[in-house]
């Protein structure tokens, strides 16, 4: 349902119609993807100096996008069902900050110890942790206002949400990942 579309299509339409339905989706993720890339070229000389840091952008932004669906399947559901209101959202909203902190501080807690582990380096884990703790709390909340924006728009969240949230969780992820690495680890 949340694969991109944003026409009905069946198999059997042609080429072009497909395509129509699933390139404005594709482009928006193609532009995500090269903001992304001015992103880390921003701080290409920092990762010269740790090139480290560059192994664990896709731990970043993997959990980010991860945690971004999850808290929009629970808004797009509710919206579906017609169960929101005004005073279910701030609950909603309240609830996903606790859920993406508390799985943040457990996720960021095991990578953390990994890193720390095999990398022998207290610092680097800090960063991965603390960024994982970040990027958890921005997803979470990013992931419940989309599809309410979406909707209020008039655009399909159930259609629409996955780009909108895999996109800019994977700018503003690398962002607060390279923005505490150099308050922490640069």
């Amino acid at each position: 349902m949340a694969s991109g579309i944003s026409e009905k299509v069946e198999s059997s339409d042609s080429l072009f119609v497909i395509s129509r339905a699933r390139l404005p989706w594709l482009l928006i993720g193609l532009i995500g993807g090269i903001l992304g890339a001015y992103v880390i070229g921003f701080f290409e000389h920092q990762l010269k100096e740790n090139a480290v840091m560059a192994t664990f952008i896709p731990l970043i932004l993997a959990m980010g996008g991860n945690v971004g669906v999850q808290s929009s399947a629970i808004i797009v559901q509710s919206l579906a069902n017609n169960t929101l209101n005004y005073e279910s959202i701030f609950k909603k909203l309240f609830k996903e900050l606790l859920v993406a902190l508390f799985n943040g501080f457990i996720c960021a807690s095991i990578a953390l110890i990994f890193c720390w582990v095999t990398r022998s380096d207290f610092y680097l884990a800090l960063t991965i942790g603390v960024s994982l703790v970040a990027v958890f709390t921005y997803a979470g909340l990013f992931g419940t206002f989309v599809p309410l924006i979406l909707n209020k728009y008039k655009i399909d969240p159930a259609l629409a949400t996955g780009p909108f949230i895999t996109t800019t969780n994977d700018i503003i992820g690398l962002l607060i990942y390279f923005l505490i690495g150099m308050a922490l680890y640069f």
